[in-house]
């Protein structure tokens, strides 16, 4: 019987070949890119970029936005490779993903702490509030469909979780390409509305984590 299982675990192993350190960060980068490039001209397609966005690109509360997201991403897409590992935990990751989100609250707050009381109202809502957050959702889909894909592909054990973070990285790059439509910038509106929205990718992420991440 051993003399068996011996053969068995050897037919099994010998044409396996050691996986290159950067394969995993390879496999989400392009589930991700291929993803975006779809995002992308989806967004152009049905809104179009912001007609000011040469003067948009002069100022600072766009760079804002667009680094709120960028590293939203970033930090997400780190933890998105750790939990594509068997048995991997975030550790400090947990805290440098959720770093971005927390500046931009802090940031949210001193906005509305130093407005006029009767313009408040106008840094939170803006003019497109009812809009913004379901226009990052739609805009993630094939950017979470790039995530899922990259995932389901790797080994990880704790579907759930990766999945949320999926959507998570997902829809912050949602918002970053939404950004280059969206003529909202106050600290307070893109606090809570493009967090929503990224919010929003998340959550499907998470729901599609334990059927689609499975390993087959």
């Amino acid at each position: 019987m051993s003399r068996t299982t011996d053969d068995l675990i050897a037919s099994l192993t010998v044409d396996l070949k050691p996986v290159s350190a950067g394969m995993v960060a390879r496999r989400i980068a392009l589930g991700l890119g291929g993803g975006a490039v779809v995002s992308t001209v989806l967004m152009l397609a049905w809104l179009g970029a912001r007609p000011d966005l040469a003067q948009a690109l002069a100022t600072p509360m766009f760079w804002m936005k667009f680094a709120y997201a960028a590293l939203a991403a970033l930090a997400l897409a780190v933890a998105l490779g750790r939990l594509s590992r068997p048995g991997a935990r975030l550790g400090v990751l947990t805290a440098v993903a959720a770093a971005p989100f927390v500046v931009m609250a802090l940031m949210a707050v001193a906005r509305l702490a130093m407005a006029a009381p009767d313009a408040r109202m106008h840094l939170v809502m803006g003019a497109s509030a009812n809009v913004c957050p379901w226009r990052i959702y739609i805009i993630g889909l094939p950017l979470l469909a790039g995530a899922v894909w990259a995932v389901r592909g790797l080994a990880p054990t704790r579907l759930t979780l990766a999945g949320l973070v999926a959507g998570g990285c997902a829809g912050a790059l949602s918002a970053l390409i939404y950004g280059f439509h969206c003529d909202e910038t106050a600290a307070p509106f893109v606090a809570i509305w493009y967090t929503l929205g990224m919010g929003a990718v998340a959550a499907l992420g998470g729901l599609a984590g334990s059927r689609w991440l499975r390993w087959r």
